[in-house]
């Protein structure tokens, strides 16, 4: 028995009745998606909080009780990311995040303001150069209620 008969005979018990241009076409659509899927997971495992903690960036004090800080962490190269959380006293509760190039969060191509709308709800509006603007919102006292 030659090499290409061992060979032959591997394919015929791995391929089984299916043509082998059936394999070949059918390789792509299962190996794809199992490689975005491997992508999805290394990059949010970088992102785990515990692997990759948030350091204060900033803060906006709109009252003598409420103010919103901004986190920024960057766990993969040239990727960075952006946190805001409301806090009123010792209570906080993270409005959103914004996670780009960062080039995006360059001086020139980013700004963030927060305000304080006259329901009491915690409001921040991010905008990024190239991105569509953000806004993240609180919820009123009456939402946050529920």
């Amino acid at each position: 028995m030659t090499a290409d008969d061992v060979r032959a005979s591997l394919l015929e018990r791995i391929h089984g009745p299916i043509p082998r241009w059936l394999v070949w076409v059918l390789i792509p659509g299962v190996a794809g998606p199992v490689l975005i899927l491997a992508f999805i997971f290394v990059s949010e495992l970088a992102h785990d909080e515990a692997r990759c903690p948030y350091t204060h960036t900033s803060t906006k004090p709109l009252n003598s009780e409420v103010s919103v800080r901004e986190d920024a962490r960057s766990c993969l190269p040239g990727v960075q990311e952006r946190r805001f959380t409301a806090v009123r006293g010792t209570q906080e509760h993270v409005l959103g995040r914004r996670r780009f190039a960062s080039t995006a969060f360059a001086p020139d191509h980013y700004q963030w303001r927060a305000e304080l709308s006259p329901q009491g709800e915690v409001r921040v509006t991010v905008d990024n150069a190239g991105h569509a603007q953000a806004v993240f919102r609180e919820g009123t006292p009456d939402e946050r209620a529920r």
